[in-house]
């Protein structure tokens, strides 16, 4: 065995974006109970595919959990709590989901870092380590845009403040996260990184 879990799980990992572009555009034309449901739906079915998978991951289940929260909150009590604090309450779910990981010693980055690394460097103490680095890097970003989020709705500066920025600095750690493994490979453990590189070999053949 090669890799972690076959590669249909990283697909449906892959369009969790569009459920929060569907629940931005909807919701943001004031239909809030069909954008939490649209997200919900869209949501689910990434994480059906994942589970047969086997590779269902922390926060594919946070994404389906929070459109589910959004839609009962709305029907119960109205719009007007996400109306207020959809941005903060969006940031700060997936902040305290990473922080969670971090303490209960399985930082969610382990996840999709399985699939793309060999069985035999799991057990690294390196890749622990890496993916702890990995993990509070997002804990940082997603708690930063929590707190423009707040400063977005005290300003009124939704569109740089709880838009914009909030979007450049989680592209910003994506990026990060897809450069610095190898680099840090490289520098602490070349014989991990030549591991890594043979068994990606292996897996493509």
């Amino acid at each position: 065995m090669t890799q972690n879990v076959p590669a249909g799980g990283s697909a449906a990992t892959n369009f969790g974006m569009v459920a929060w572009i569907v629940y931005a555009v909807v919701s943001g034309g004031g239909h809030w109970i069909v954008g939490s449901l649209g997200g919900l739906a869209i949501a689910l079915v990434i994480v059906g595919q994942e589970y047969r998978c086997h590779a269902t991951k922390i926060m594919s289940c946070t994404t389906a959990a929070f459109f589910a929260f959004s839609l009962v909150t709305t029907i119960a009590a109205g719009p007007m709590l996400f109306k207020d604090y959809n941005i903060f309450l969006t940031w700060a779910v997936f902040a305290l989901v990473t922080w969670v990981t971090l303490f209960i010693g399985f930082p969610f980055t382990i996840q999709y870092a399985r699939e793309q690394t060999p069985p035999e460097v799991w057990k690294e103490p390196l890749f622990m380590r890496l993916n702890v680095i990995l993990t509070v890097v997002f804990g940082v970003v997603f708690t930063i845009n929590a707190g423009l989020g707040v400063l977005a709705l005290k300003t009124g500066n939704l569109l740089m403040l709880g838009l914009l920025l909030p979007l450049s600095l989680l592209v910003a750690a994506i990026v990060f996260s897809s450069r610095y493994p190898k680099g840090y490979a490289q520098r602490f453990a070349p014989d991990w990184a030549a591991r890594q590189t043979a068994g990606a070999g292996h897996a493509n053949e």
